[in-house]
């Protein structure tokens, strides 16, 4: 450790949801590394999403302003920029809704048309509504994350949520 920084429990900070964007099982894996990396009496600081209302999730990834869409559809961008794809991005449009039975939201780009891209070379049809599946983000109960770090090798020690449960930090210790 470099000279000024050591610390008898240092702190790791994994900010924001970011967690969300690994599957469950991914999710604990990188616990899992985030454990063997730290020292015994380490902490971590993690930010979660919380499960909460279908409507609520729902608005706020088909936000009105269509920064969310935005987002989702500059991966079509990059596409045509990075890949030389061949396709016209104006012919898809933004879905996102959240899966209840897989505690997630999906984000997805939907074709409007029956149409043939080309990505590096290779052909890809899609049918009228078809989707392309582009991201997921978890959401999860302040127990089944504490489940999932437990599973991991930490024990929780402390959770913060928001006034509107919408939500949480927590510090968890690796024992």
């Amino acid at each position: 450790m470099p000279k000024g920084l050591a610390c008898d429990h240092p702190v790791a900070f994994f900010p924001g949801s970011s967690i969300g964007n690994f599957t469950p099982q991914e999710a604990e894996s990188f616990l899992h590394g985030l454990h063997s990396l730290l020292p015994v009496d380490s902490g971590l600081l993690i930010g979660v999403d919380l499960i909460k209302d279908t409507t609520i999730l729902n608005a706020a990834y088909n936000d009105e302003a269509g920064v969310t869409a935005a987002f989702n559809l500059n991966l079509l961008e990059r596409l045509c920029r990075e890949f030389e794809a061949d396709l016209d991005p104006q012919r898809f449009s933004h879905l996102a809704f959240y899966n209840e039975a897989q505690s997630r939201i999906e984000m997805h780009l939907v074709s409007d048309i029956a149409q043939e891209i080309e990505v590096a070379g290779e052909i890809f049809r899609f049918e009228a509504g078809e989707t392309l599946h582009t991201e997921n983000s978890y959401k999860y109960t302040l127990e089944g994350f504490q489940v999932l770090a437990g599973c991991a090798g930490f024990q929780a020690r402390a959770e913060w949520v928001d006034d509107a449960a919408l939500f949480s930090v927590h510090y968890l210790e690796r024992a």
